[in-house]
Formats: C-alpha cells, structure tokens, sequence
C-alpha cells in the first residue's frame, strides 16, 4: 500500500489536499524544518514512504519577494535539495514537485509558454531570487531521473488562490489580497481599490482546489511526465480585479493604479496542451465563482 507524504500540509494547497488524500501524512515547518538535513533525515527515519508530494516552498508576494531576496533563495534551495536527496535514498518510488509558472524567462517571443522553454532565458528580475530556486528543482528532478533512472516529475502551475491563502497585502498573493481589500473598503464605505503597478500585466489563476484535484488524479493515475497546469482565463489585472469588484457585490468602487510600484512580470500564460493531453475531462472552477465563493465565506465570519 502506498504511504504518501505531503510537505507544506498546512499551507493553501496542502489544505485542499487534505480533503482528497486524507490518509496521507501531512507535515508543516512546526512538525519539520526542512532546510536542516537533521530534520529531513530524521522525517524518513521516522516514517516509510513510496511517495513524495512536495508542496513546500516559502512564497509570497512581489514586493515581499524584491524585501527579501536571499531568504526565498536558500530556504527553497535547501528544502528541494533535501527532499529530492532524502527522498531518494529512502527508496521512494514516486517524487512529485510543484513549481510555478513564474520560473518561466521573462520576455518570452511566443505567448503562451511551452514547457521546453523552461530553461531558455532569465526569469523576471523582482521574482529572480524564487524563480531561480524552483527552476533548480526541475533541474534535480531531471538530474536524478537520467542519473538513477528514477520517475519523478513536476507540474508547472499558473497563479493560485483559495480560501486557505493569506490575504495581507505583503506576504498574501494577488486575488487573496484582492478580496481583503474590497471587504475592507466596503466596511469603510470607500470608493476607490488601490493596487500596485499598472493593471496591465496578463495572469493566469487556478483555484487552488483545482490544483488538488490534478494532483490527486496524477497520483491515481500513475502519471510520470511533467507539464504545465493551468486554466484557459487569461485577463489583465485591471480585468481580474473588476471581476472580483462584480464578484463582491462592490462594482461602484472605482480602481486607482500607483504606478510607481513594479508591474512585475508582464506576462507569462502558459500553455496547456499537455495538460489538456493528461486530463482531457478535467473541468476548472470559473475566477469569477471562485472568487464569490472565497468572499462569502469571509464574509460570513466576520
């Protein structure tokens, strides 16, 4: 019988998870700290598993990302390295890594980006620090699979969010902390939704129960190959926060761009035809019903 292992088990994705894999053991950094060898090494002495799902990363936002470049680098650096290695040589069988798309190189020629381009350029300078760390774990991946003939593999997934994420402005990610916003300034009766940059950049989102799902029917289905996993919803964040305006009930709140904050990267859709290959039937929550979902329930705590 497999024993799954799931890493960064408390966190936005690893908390959807739960609730498709619940046998599996679910670990976080207060159980395990992961850039410490002694703490991994004692993990698989403790524990016999066939499977590795490795979910934990430390993320955040853009400006938390530019705050904090050395810290995103090594702590990711180091978990990946370890897990791979560990994972390894305690005979796991399955290894599954997931990265994101904005370790893809920023200024692609041909939108959207295939999955051989993973290694054709530099990624976007505010998110280099990150992106040159997840990069590095498909490099392992690939590494240990033509060195020990191993089947471990990697998804690529676009931008997530979900009801588990963190919704601050400075660690949250962009529809998290989009939502927190607009409850706020309903609160307040204000008028105008601040964001950063420009509203110009294009972003893919997926609902991070979504993300689960695949994970969950590539663990089933034994699938070995590594791909892209995104949605068809490619908008502007001009258009995604409009959107989320419709969404909350808040459209006569107007948008106000500062413009002196970084865009980030300006694109990086990502193609999904292998993805659509591997899960033909595979059917995504729309954003705008993820959104409204994720607000009425924040709204009801309140």
């Amino acid at each position: 019988m497999s024993k799954i292992l799931v890493t960064g088990g408390s966190g936005l994705l690893g908390t959807y998870l739960k609730k498709l894999l619940p046998k599996a053991k679910y670990i976080s950094s207060k159980d395990y700290n992961l850039t410490l060898e002694k703490d991994v090494i004692k993990l698989f002495k403790n524990h016999k598993f066939t499977t590795v799902i490795h979910l934990a990363a430390r993320v955040g936002g853009v400006h938390h990302n530019i705050q904090e470049p050395v810290k995103y680098f090594e702590e990711n650096i180091l978990m990946n390295t370890l897990l791979i290695k560990h994972s390894y040589r305690n005979n796991v069988k399955r290894f599954l890594g997931v990265l994101s798309s904005c370790i893809y190189p920023d200024n692609i020629k041909k939108y959207p980006i295939k999955e051989d381009l993973l290694f054709s350029g530099e990624p976007h300078k505010d998110l280099f620090s990150y992106s040159y760390a997840k990069r590095s774990m498909a490099l392992q991946i690939n590494s240990y699979n033509k060195k020990f003939k191993t089947k471990y593999n990697f998804i690529i997934p676009c931008n997530l969010y979900g009801e588990y994420d963190k919704f601050d402005e400075i660690q949250g990610h962009f529809v998290g902390a989009l939502i927190n916003k607009i409850i706020k300034a309903k609160k307040k009766n204000e008028k105008y939704i601040r964001l950063f940059g420009d509203g110009s950049p294009k972003r893919q989102f997926m609902h991070a129960y979504d993300l689960a799902k695949v994970i969950n029917i590539i663990i089933e289905k034994n699938i070995n190959n590594s791909f892209n996993v995104a949605t068809s919803e490619n908008y502007t964040v001009k258009k995604i926060a409009k959107i989320a305006l419709k969404a909350c009930n808040y459209e006569n709140a107007k948008l106000r761009f500062i413009k002196s904050m970084p865009n980030g990267q300006m694109r990086k859709d990502i193609d999904i035809k292998k993805f659509k290959k591997f899960l033909p039937n595979f059917k995504p929550i729309l954003l705008k019903d993820g959104i409204k979902e994720i607000y009425m329930k924040k709204i009801r705590r309140i």
